[in-house]
Protein backbone atom coordinates (compact mmCIF):
# COMPACT_ATOMS: atom_id res chain seq x y z
CA UNK A 1 0.00 0.00 0.00
CA UNK A 2 1.71 3.44 -0.90
CA UNK A 3 1.71 5.21 1.68
CA UNK A 4 1.13 8.78 0.37
CA UNK A 5 -2.30 9.26 -2.34
CA UNK A 6 -2.68 11.98 -4.94
CA UNK A 7 -6.19 13.64 -4.00
CA UNK A 8 -6.22 15.56 -7.52
CA UNK A 9 -3.84 16.55 -9.69
CA UNK A 10 -4.51 19.93 -11.54
CA UNK A 11 -3.01 23.02 -12.71
CA UNK A 12 -2.39 26.56 -10.52
CA UNK A 13 -4.92 28.85 -13.19
CA UNK A 14 -2.61 31.92 -12.88
CA UNK A 15 -3.36 35.61 -14.68
CA UNK A 16 -1.63 38.36 -15.63
CA UNK A 17 0.20 40.75 -13.74
CA UNK A 18 -0.47 44.09 -15.39
CA UNK A 19 -2.28 45.76 -18.92
CA UNK A 20 1.39 46.30 -19.72
CA UNK A 21 2.93 43.04 -19.70
CA UNK A 22 0.08 40.63 -20.54
CA UNK A 23 2.20 37.90 -21.77
CA UNK A 24 3.91 37.66 -18.27
CA UNK A 25 2.32 34.79 -15.54
CA UNK A 26 2.65 35.02 -12.09
CA UNK A 27 3.65 31.67 -10.47
CA UNK A 28 3.10 30.09 -7.24
CA UNK A 29 5.76 31.82 -4.42
CA UNK A 30 6.50 28.24 -3.05
CA UNK A 31 8.30 25.09 -4.41
CA UNK A 32 6.13 23.30 -6.92
CA UNK A 33 5.99 20.42 -5.01
CA UNK A 34 5.07 21.78 -1.71
CA UNK A 35 1.76 19.88 -0.66
CA UNK A 36 -0.59 20.06 1.83
CA UNK A 37 -1.16 16.24 3.50
CA UNK A 38 -4.17 15.27 5.57
CA UNK A 39 -2.63 12.53 8.22
CA UNK A 40 -5.89 10.13 8.39
CA UNK A 41 -5.94 6.35 9.40
CA UNK A 42 -6.14 3.79 6.84
CA UNK A 43 -9.40 2.76 8.18
CA UNK A 44 -11.80 5.48 7.45
CA UNK A 45 -14.38 6.43 10.11
CA UNK A 46 -17.74 7.31 8.94
CA UNK A 47 -18.12 10.83 10.24
CA UNK A 48 -15.32 12.28 11.00
CA UNK A 49 -13.76 14.81 10.20
CA UNK A 50 -11.65 13.57 6.92
CA UNK A 51 -13.95 13.84 4.71
CA UNK A 52 -14.79 17.49 4.61
CA UNK A 53 -11.11 18.37 4.99
CA UNK A 54 -10.30 16.50 2.05
CA UNK A 55 -12.38 18.70 0.16
CA UNK A 56 -10.96 21.64 1.44
CA UNK A 57 -7.57 20.57 0.45
CA UNK A 58 -8.60 20.50 -2.70
CA UNK A 59 -9.73 23.49 -3.02
CA UNK A 60 -6.71 24.61 -1.14
CA UNK A 61 -4.59 23.49 -4.12
CA UNK A 62 -6.95 25.33 -6.51
CA UNK A 63 -6.31 28.91 -4.72
CA UNK A 64 -2.66 28.53 -3.58
CA UNK A 65 -1.15 25.68 -5.79
CA UNK A 66 -0.45 23.46 -3.07
CA UNK A 67 -0.39 19.75 -3.96
CA UNK A 68 -3.19 17.85 -2.16
CA UNK A 69 -2.34 14.47 -0.49
CA UNK A 70 -3.80 11.61 1.78
CA UNK A 71 -1.45 10.15 4.09
CA UNK A 72 -2.30 7.16 5.49
CA UNK A 73 -1.46 6.16 8.70
CA UNK A 74 -1.41 1.74 9.27
CA UNK A 75 -3.87 0.22 11.78
CA UNK A 76 -1.81 -0.11 15.39
CA UNK A 77 1.01 2.16 14.34
CA UNK A 78 3.60 2.76 17.13
CA UNK A 79 4.87 6.41 17.80
CA UNK A 80 8.23 5.99 15.74
CA UNK A 81 6.11 4.39 12.91
CA UNK A 82 4.11 7.61 12.72
CA UNK A 83 6.70 9.64 13.25
CA UNK A 84 9.09 7.90 10.17
CA UNK A 85 5.87 8.60 8.17
CA UNK A 86 5.71 12.08 8.90
CA UNK A 87 9.32 12.35 8.23
CA UNK A 88 8.99 11.12 4.91
CA UNK A 89 6.11 13.27 3.76
CA UNK A 90 7.86 16.01 4.95
CA UNK A 91 10.78 14.48 2.46
CA UNK A 92 8.34 14.32 -0.35
CA UNK A 93 7.20 18.05 0.15
CA UNK A 94 4.80 17.87 3.03
CA UNK A 95 4.60 21.32 4.84
CA UNK A 96 1.47 21.32 5.68
CA UNK A 97 -0.44 18.74 7.90
CA UNK A 98 -3.92 18.63 8.75
CA UNK A 99 -4.51 15.65 11.45
CA UNK A 100 -7.95 14.68 13.76
CA UNK A 101 -7.04 11.36 15.03
CA UNK A 102 -6.15 11.65 18.37
CA UNK A 103 -3.17 9.91 18.63
CA UNK A 104 -1.75 10.95 15.16
CA UNK A 105 -2.56 14.75 16.08
CA UNK A 106 -0.38 14.34 18.83
CA UNK A 107 3.02 12.82 16.77
CA UNK A 108 2.09 15.63 14.29
CA UNK A 109 1.91 18.16 16.56
CA UNK A 110 5.38 17.47 18.05
CA UNK A 111 7.22 17.01 14.60
CA UNK A 112 5.68 20.18 13.40
CA UNK A 113 6.91 22.15 16.55
CA UNK A 114 10.28 20.85 16.01
CA UNK A 115 10.33 21.32 12.17
CA UNK A 116 10.86 25.69 11.21
CA UNK A 117 9.22 26.14 8.31
CA UNK A 118 6.45 23.55 8.20
CA UNK A 119 2.38 24.52 9.74
CA UNK A 120 -0.30 22.17 10.96
CA UNK A 121 -3.72 22.53 11.22
CA UNK A 122 -5.02 20.10 14.04
CA UNK A 123 -8.98 19.44 14.09
CA UNK A 124 -10.61 18.47 17.44
CA UNK A 125 -9.35 16.39 20.24
CA UNK A 126 -8.25 18.01 23.08
CA UNK A 127 -6.18 21.36 22.55
CA UNK A 128 -2.46 20.18 22.34
CA UNK A 129 0.00 20.58 25.47
CA UNK A 130 2.18 23.40 24.91
CA UNK A 131 0.95 24.09 21.57
CA UNK A 132 3.25 25.36 19.14
CA UNK A 133 3.20 28.23 17.20
CA UNK A 134 3.28 26.48 14.04
CA UNK A 135 0.75 24.70 15.14
CA UNK A 136 -3.02 25.88 14.54
CA UNK A 137 -5.93 24.15 16.76
CA UNK A 138 -9.72 24.27 15.85
CA UNK A 139 -12.73 22.14 17.96
CA UNK A 140 -15.13 19.70 16.56
CA UNK A 141 -18.26 19.78 17.59
CA UNK A 142 -20.09 16.87 16.46
CA UNK A 143 -22.53 16.99 19.11
CA UNK A 144 -23.64 20.31 19.20
CA UNK A 145 -25.24 19.23 15.16
CA UNK A 146 -26.39 16.29 16.49
CA UNK A 147 -28.53 18.47 19.23
CA UNK A 148 -29.74 21.04 16.32
CA UNK A 149 -30.56 18.05 14.19
CA UNK A 150 -32.93 16.28 16.81
CA UNK A 151 -35.00 19.84 17.58
CA UNK A 152 -34.78 20.78 13.61
CA UNK A 153 -36.09 17.01 12.77
CA UNK A 154 -38.78 17.36 15.87
CA UNK A 155 -39.62 20.38 13.97
CA UNK A 156 -40.39 18.81 10.47
CA UNK A 157 -41.98 15.65 11.81
CA UNK A 158 -45.68 15.67 11.09
CA UNK A 159 -46.79 12.73 12.81
CA UNK A 160 -45.60 13.54 15.88
CA UNK A 161 -42.61 10.26 15.41
CA UNK A 162 -38.96 10.33 14.03
CA UNK A 163 -36.64 7.89 13.42
CA UNK A 164 -32.80 8.02 14.63
CA UNK A 165 -30.49 5.99 12.54
CA UNK A 166 -26.84 5.91 13.89
CA UNK A 167 -24.38 3.46 12.24
CA UNK A 168 -22.53 1.36 14.84
CA UNK A 169 -19.25 2.53 13.60
CA UNK A 170 -20.29 6.21 12.86
CA UNK A 171 -17.85 8.73 14.62
CA UNK A 172 -18.52 9.39 18.33
CA UNK A 173 -21.75 6.78 17.87
CA UNK A 174 -23.01 6.79 21.27
CA UNK A 175 -22.58 10.84 21.59
CA UNK A 176 -24.44 11.76 18.31
CA UNK A 177 -27.58 9.35 19.83
CA UNK A 178 -27.72 11.08 23.19
CA UNK A 179 -27.28 14.77 21.50
CA UNK A 180 -29.85 13.67 18.98
CA UNK A 181 -32.04 12.59 21.83
CA UNK A 182 -31.41 15.87 23.47
CA UNK A 183 -32.40 18.06 20.47
CA UNK A 184 -35.58 16.12 20.67
CA UNK A 185 -36.28 17.07 24.05
CA UNK A 186 -35.45 20.64 23.73
CA UNK A 187 -38.11 20.92 21.08
CA UNK A 188 -41.04 18.97 22.62
CA UNK A 189 -40.48 21.22 26.27
CA UNK A 190 -40.49 24.51 23.50
CA UNK A 191 -43.37 23.94 21.96
CA UNK A 192 -45.65 21.52 24.63
CA UNK A 193 -45.34 18.98 21.86
CA UNK A 194 -44.39 14.87 22.42
CA UNK A 195 -42.54 14.41 19.62
CA UNK A 196 -41.73 10.97 20.08
CA UNK A 197 -38.02 9.47 19.28
CA UNK A 198 -37.10 5.80 17.95
CA UNK A 199 -33.52 5.07 17.51
CA UNK A 200 -32.92 2.13 15.09
CA UNK A 201 -30.45 -0.53 15.32
CA UNK A 202 -29.14 -2.99 12.35
CA UNK A 203 -26.05 -5.13 11.95
CA UNK A 204 -26.11 -5.22 8.23
CA UNK A 205 -28.03 -4.24 5.39
CA UNK A 206 -30.55 -6.59 4.41
CA UNK A 207 -31.40 -6.58 8.33
CA UNK A 208 -31.91 -2.42 7.57
CA UNK A 209 -33.71 -2.84 4.52
CA UNK A 210 -36.37 -5.34 5.88
CA UNK A 211 -36.38 -2.71 9.23
CA UNK A 212 -37.10 0.57 7.11
CA UNK A 213 -39.27 -1.43 5.60
CA UNK A 214 -41.80 -2.04 8.19
CA UNK A 215 -41.51 1.59 9.19
CA UNK A 216 -43.92 4.69 7.72
CA UNK A 217 -42.70 6.23 4.94
CA UNK A 218 -44.06 9.43 5.71
CA UNK A 219 -42.36 9.22 9.43
CA UNK A 220 -38.76 11.79 9.53
CA UNK A 221 -35.54 9.62 9.17
CA UNK A 222 -32.21 11.26 10.44
CA UNK A 223 -28.80 9.36 9.16
CA UNK A 224 -25.51 9.31 10.65
CA UNK A 225 -24.02 6.65 8.36
CA UNK A 226 -21.42 5.84 5.45
CA UNK A 227 -22.31 5.11 2.17
CA UNK A 228 -23.15 1.50 2.79
CA UNK A 229 -26.09 2.86 4.76
CA UNK A 230 -27.51 5.35 2.43
CA UNK A 231 -27.63 3.40 -0.63
CA UNK A 232 -29.63 0.79 1.77
CA UNK A 233 -32.17 3.68 2.58
CA UNK A 234 -32.02 5.50 -1.07
CA UNK A 235 -33.81 1.91 -1.56
CA UNK A 236 -36.09 2.25 0.92
CA UNK A 237 -38.74 5.19 -0.15
CA UNK A 238 -38.55 7.36 2.67
CA UNK A 239 -39.52 10.54 2.05
CA UNK A 240 -37.77 12.90 4.52
CA UNK A 241 -34.42 12.54 5.79
CA UNK A 242 -31.87 14.19 7.76
CA UNK A 243 -28.33 13.86 6.82
CA UNK A 244 -25.06 14.51 8.23
CA UNK A 245 -21.62 15.10 6.39
CA UNK A 246 -22.80 14.99 2.64
CA UNK A 247 -21.63 18.58 1.94
CA UNK A 248 -25.55 19.52 1.11
CA UNK A 249 -25.22 22.77 -0.40
CA UNK A 250 -21.92 22.60 -1.73
CA UNK A 251 -22.12 21.41 -5.12
CA UNK A 252 -22.78 17.73 -4.48
CA UNK A 253 -25.20 15.40 -5.66
CA UNK A 254 -27.44 15.14 -2.76
CA UNK A 255 -30.43 12.59 -2.53
CA UNK A 256 -33.31 15.44 -2.92
CA UNK A 257 -35.53 14.03 -0.29
CA UNK A 258 -32.57 14.71 2.09
CA UNK A 259 -34.21 18.20 3.94
CA UNK A 260 -31.26 19.32 6.17
CA UNK A 261 -28.05 18.05 7.20
CA UNK A 262 -25.42 18.20 9.76
CA UNK A 263 -22.13 19.92 8.27
CA UNK A 264 -18.71 20.88 9.12
CA UNK A 265 -17.28 24.29 8.09
CA UNK A 266 -13.57 24.26 8.34
CA UNK A 267 -13.08 25.44 4.60
CA UNK A 268 -11.62 29.02 6.03
CA UNK A 269 -9.39 27.77 8.37
CA UNK A 270 -7.97 25.46 5.83
CA UNK A 271 -7.34 27.89 3.28
CA UNK A 272 -6.09 30.84 5.55
CA UNK A 273 -3.85 27.67 6.94
CA UNK A 274 -2.20 27.62 3.32
CA UNK A 275 -2.60 31.24 3.54
CA UNK A 276 -0.07 31.82 6.15
CA UNK A 277 2.00 28.82 4.69
CA UNK A 278 2.67 30.28 1.10
CA UNK A 279 3.17 34.47 3.19
CA UNK A 280 5.95 32.53 5.66
CA UNK A 281 3.91 33.09 8.59
CA UNK A 282 4.70 29.73 10.32
CA UNK A 283 4.14 30.89 13.55
CA UNK A 284 1.03 33.01 15.30
CA UNK A 285 1.38 35.10 18.10
CA UNK A 286 -0.91 34.62 19.69
CA UNK A 287 -1.76 30.64 18.86
CA UNK A 288 -4.71 29.75 16.93
CA UNK A 289 -6.76 27.99 19.48
CA UNK A 290 -10.35 27.57 19.02
CA UNK A 291 -12.42 26.44 21.62
CA UNK A 292 -16.01 26.93 20.31
CA UNK A 293 -17.05 25.05 16.98
CA UNK A 294 -20.52 26.28 17.14
CA UNK A 295 -19.73 29.58 17.90
CA UNK A 296 -17.03 29.84 15.23
CA UNK A 297 -18.86 28.27 12.56
CA UNK A 298 -16.90 25.14 12.45
CA UNK A 299 -20.64 23.14 12.71
CA UNK A 300 -24.17 23.69 11.76
CA UNK A 301 -27.04 22.33 10.96
CA UNK A 302 -28.03 23.20 7.74
CA UNK A 303 -31.32 23.02 5.64
CA UNK A 304 -31.73 22.90 1.70
CA UNK A 305 -32.76 25.88 1.54
CA UNK A 306 -35.12 28.76 3.03
CA UNK A 307 -37.92 27.09 2.47
CA UNK A 308 -37.34 23.93 5.15
CA UNK A 309 -38.36 25.65 7.86
CA UNK A 310 -41.32 28.47 8.38
CA UNK A 311 -40.60 31.67 9.97
CA UNK A 312 -41.80 29.92 13.18
CA UNK A 313 -39.24 27.08 13.20
CA UNK A 314 -36.33 29.01 11.98
CA UNK A 315 -36.80 31.54 15.29
CA UNK A 316 -37.17 28.59 17.51
CA UNK A 317 -33.89 27.14 15.79
CA UNK A 318 -32.00 30.19 16.16
CA UNK A 319 -32.99 31.02 19.79
CA UNK A 320 -32.37 27.06 20.80
CA UNK A 321 -28.55 27.74 18.96
CA UNK A 322 -28.04 30.84 21.09
CA UNK A 323 -28.84 28.44 24.20
CA UNK A 324 -26.13 26.01 23.42
CA UNK A 325 -23.51 28.29 22.78
CA UNK A 326 -24.30 30.14 26.12
CA UNK A 327 -24.68 26.75 27.67
CA UNK A 328 -20.78 25.99 26.71
CA UNK A 329 -19.66 29.50 27.37
CA UNK A 330 -20.48 28.82 31.26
Amino acid sequence: MKSIKLLLIATLVVGSLTACTANKVEGPTHKARASACLIAPAVAVPGSPEKQLAYDLVEAKVVYGLNAKEVSVPKNSTDSQIDKLLFNSLKAGCVYFIATDSMISGRVTNFVGNHKFVVALIVGGDVPADQPASVRWIADDLASGATLAGFGAAAKAATDNLYLLVQDSYFEHDLVISSFTAGVKAYNEATKKNVELTVLKSSNGAELENVLNSLDPQVVLAVFAGKSIWQTVKKSGREFLVGSDLQLGNAQEVDARVFASVERNFNLAVLNTAKDLIEKRFDLDPVLSEKNALVSGFIEFRPRDDAVFDGTTTDLLTAYKAQLVADQNN
